[in-house]
């Protein structure tokens, strides 16, 4: 296994105290000592970047990467389909109608999702 050349770590104030004292020190490029190691301060935030606020889904890389890989054939549907000139690729009709794309599958796909929402708990997460 190869060491990792970046980690992420989190400092909240114990019980009762605040961060005030160290905040001065938090500079990118200063150096930091942990147990008996030595880094320098690559990114510093004031906002909790790892741990979502609450009520907000945890961020989980491999469902975003799976959302990007939909979000990528739905545009392909969207823009792409219908530019072919070939009846033999994947397109979207509502019905028997004619395909459609573009715009017009924004809408129907928009109103789609709200008269039959998915069951699935990452969909709905989504939508919200």
């Amino acid at each position: 296994m190869q060491s990792p050349k970046r980690i992420s770590l989190v400092l909240r104030a114990p019980e009762g105290k605040t961060l005030e004292q160290i905040l001065q020190f938090a500079q990118l490029g200063a150096h930091v000592s942990i147990g008996r190691g030595l880094a320098v301060i690559a990114g510093a935030s004031d906002r909790d970047l790892v741990t979502p606020a609450i009520e907000v889904p945890e961020f989980c890389i491999d469902e975003h990467i799976q959302m990007v890989a939909d979000a990528n054939r739905y545009r392909w549907l969207r823009d792409g389909a219908l530019s072919t000139g070939s009846a033999n690729v994947p397109m979207v009709c509502i019905g028997m109608g004619e395909p459609v794309g573009g715009a017009d599958l924004d809408l129907v796909t928009d109103a789609a999702a709200l008269n039959w929402p998915m069951v699935d708990e990452f969909a709905n997460e989504v939508q919200a």
